[in-house]
């Protein structure tokens, strides 16, 4: 009676090999290969859209999603877009299979009520398992609400847009297997942030002046050329090559700021100036020491908009005015001489000969201290 119970021997239960079974042509070896072989093919053809020309692994990725499908490969690469490294099919190709798929008893129609504001269209259809009428409507409002109206295309065709958005719609809703669950272009793009802010200078202020090498009169003349990269230079390569690229055009935007402030007869000049650099600002594509000297250009450049009238030629009686220690380049000079710097290396301030005057003070006034 002591003896104990027995328990039940726990039967090994079979466990699957794999948590996830390969399809597609992933699902074997032969098959992935020869499906690389084919994927070249597209890539080198002309017949692809850009996206697809030259990317294999691309190319591939549309191999296995027409397999899927049952699709011609060129057909499902000719109607799938990539957007923000989604991807999605043109409506009229969702359309058009949707009506030769079965899932519908009958093609998607549509009826389309009111006008401009008012404008509200419906997509319809007939499921062929239930015989169940069923519908999607969109409208201008909804589209106004949603930002669909960024696309200039609902202006001047608003119900065409209108029956696209709606069957895609309609196909998502009642038959997403047609299309895998990939979303139609516009579902995309709509869902998709606003692309980064270029960060080129969108102007810059041209820096030339008379041929008596007075200021020209009038403010800075803006332009929106960009400075042009020295001819025969080799496109960078490798990483350290960018950040040396990067570095040299800050050095050339903040250069041609410098130059570019000296020429400003009002506070909007300045701004206009200062606007060519906030892309590089908000980057953070200057450097600290940038950044100051741009601080100090435009400091000077308001110090001397603010000047009283006459005072740029009061050392025309043969009296030399004192430098104002506070003066951005005399600062600016004793800093350099503090680094051991022989000679002014900003071309801004050896073109113009108060500025320089400046600087030689504040280069001097630590000589004489040391």
């Amino acid at each position: 009676m002591n003896a104990r119970a027995q328990l039940p021997a726990v039967q090994d239960q079979p466990r699957p090999s794999q948590m996830f079974a390969p399809v597609g042509i992933f699902a074997a070896p032969d098959k992935f290969e020869h499906s690389q072989r084919v994927a070249k093919v597209f890539a080198d053809s002309q017949l692809v859209p850009p996206h697809f020309k030259g990317k294999i692994a691309d190319c591939l990725i549309a191999l296995n999603i027409a397999d899927r499908m049952q699709e011609d490969p060129l057909t499902v690469m000719q109607n799938l877009a990539i957007v923000s490294g989604k991807p999605c099919w043109q409506t009229q190709y969702m359309i058009a299979r949707a009506n030769k798929s079965g899932v519908f008893a009958t093609r998607i129609t549509w009826k389309s009520e009111g006008q401009g504001e008012r404008l509200e269209v419906t997509a319809g259809a007939t499921l062929a398992d239930s015989g169940e009428v069923v519908s999607v409507a969109v409208s201008m409002a909804m589209a106004k609400a949603d930002g669909w109206t960024k696309n200039a295309k609902y202006t001047t065709m608003p119900e065409h847009m209108l029956r696209w958005r709606s069957a895609a719609m309609l196909i998502r809703l009642y038959a997403p297997e047609v299309m895998l669950g990939i979303q139609s272009t516009e579902e995309v793009e709509d869902a998709t942030p606003s692309a980064p802010r270029d960060v080129t200078p969108p102007r810059q202020i041209e820096s030339s002046t008379s041929p008596s090498g007075s200021r020209p009169s009038g403010p800075p003349r803006l332009t929106t050329a960009k400075p042009a990269a020295a001819p025969g230079k080799p496109t960078p390569a490798d990483g350290q090559e960018v950040s040396r690229a990067v570095e040299d055009d800050a050095e050339t935007v903040v250069t041609q700021f410098e130059s570019d402030v000296q020429l400003a007869r009002t506070e909007q000049d300045i701004a206009d100036c200062e606007d060519a650099l906030t892309p590089y600002a908000e980057s953070d594509r200057l450097s600290r020491d940038q950044r100051n000297r741009v601080e100090n250009a435009a400091e000077a450049a308001r110090a001397r908009i603010k000047a009283p009238a006459g005072q740029e030629t009061q050392q025309d009686d043969g009296e030399e005015a004192p430098v104002d220690p506070n003066d951005p380049d005399f600062k600016r000079g004793a800093e350099d001489r503090r680094k051991g710097q022989k000679r002014c290396v900003i071309s801004a301030i050896t073109a113009d000969e108060k500025r320089m005057a400046a600087w030689k003070a504040g280069f001097d006034s630590v000589e004489a201290e040391g």
